[in-house]
């Protein structure tokens, strides 16, 4: 897997600290590093202090980080406690220095109370808890020799090819393929040959994936806002051996252009990220290029309102629950 984006031009040697998962308007300065865990943490403010910036999916597979002595990690609400192991490894393996110290920053309902155990089982040490407003504070020192994390995986049939997919912490669909992503990879298999396809929303990338693999296209990119779905994505391309470029961002221009599109729409974001989603879609099909993007059935009425605001007319291809809607430029 290739990630099609750099967010700095230089690193330094050192920095004086790394935040993992802070705010997306966090203030960040030079000498400062921030790991984010979505597009939004990777906006032009993050990175507008000279600070060192970029995604998780980056920084898991990144052996030349400058390291530095803290490392601030702020637990998500919705990833899990295996969530805490990869971060430890990442912590330990790429971020902190020999002797550094991480603090832990979630909510009491996140765990606080158990995460001091389960750090310790980890191998950190002088483990502390203290409160800080409305957070607990869980500070330790990293152990120096971790192991690799390991998520969990599943295999499934692809048009008679077998995959295997690692699928964990939050992701969309974890253990299945989804049918929604079912039913677009049928549809998707009746499309002519491509040389390139792109997947928006690409999660661990069952359909980028499946579709390369049963020679829809030679090659994928892909997007994603989520930076722990594409570092499972680039896992799983290098597993199935599909090549894949990433880039994690909420602009579906921001990858190449493509003859072919794929989107298993969301249906859970806020009516202003819907509308640029889905006119990023649409001019993705400028120059008689292709889109397929699968909704619920029960809100196709609504996409086909979307794609007709732009002047495009959607083809049906109705499932059992979702419709793959069809338009070209």
């Amino acid at each position: 897997m290739r990630m099609q984006q750099q967010h700095t031009a230089h690193s330094p040697a050192s920095l004086t600290r790394w935040s993992i998962g802070g705010p997306a308007d966090a203030a960040a300065s030079a000498g400062e590093g921030v790991v984010a865990l979505t597009a939004d943490g990777l906006s032009d403010e993050a990175r507008r202090g000279g600070a060192v910036v970029l995604g998780l999916h980056e920084a898991m597979v990144r052996d030349d980080l400058p390291r530095a002595p803290l490392v601030d990690v702020h637990v998500p609400s919705y990833r899990g406690k295996a969530f805490v192991t990869l971060l430890s490894w990442l912590v330990s393996r790429h971020l902190a220095t020999e002797g550094g110290t991480a603090a832990w920053f979630l909510a009491k309902q996140q765990g606080a109370g158990s995460l001091p155990a389960l750090l310790t089982a980890l191998g950190w040490r002088d483990v502390s808890r203290a409160r800080t407003g409305r957070l607990y504070r869980i500070a330790g020192r990293p152990p120096v020799e971790v192991t690799p994390p390991q998520p969990r995986t599943f295999a499934a049939q692809m048009d008679g090819h077998v995959l295997t997919f690692a699928a964990d912490y939050g992701v969309f669909s974890p253990g299945h393929i989804d049918e929604g992503t079912a039913h677009l990879f049928d549809v998707a298999l009746r499309q002519p040959h491509v040389s390139t396809i792109a997947d928006v929303g690409v999660g661990y990338g069952p359909l980028a994936l499946g579709l390369v693999r049963a020679g829809v296209a030679d090659r994928a990119v892909a997007t994603d806002v989520d930076s722990v779905a594409l570092w499972l994505a680039g896992r799983n391309a290098e597993a199935n051996d599909v090549p894949l470029d990433v880039v994690c961002s909420t602009d579906p221009l921001e990858i190449e252009d493509t003859p072919l599109t794929v989107c298993n729409v969301p249906t859970h974001i806020d009516v202003t990220r819907t509308t640029a989603l889905m006119r990023g879609l649409a001019r993705r099909t400028s120059g008689g290029h292709r889109l397929l993007a699968v909704v619920h059935a029960s809100l196709e009425e609504r996409y086909v309102r979307h794609l007709a605001d732009v002047g495009l007319t959607a083809r049906r291809h109705p499932g059992k629950s979702h419709v793959v809607l069809e338009a070209d430029g």
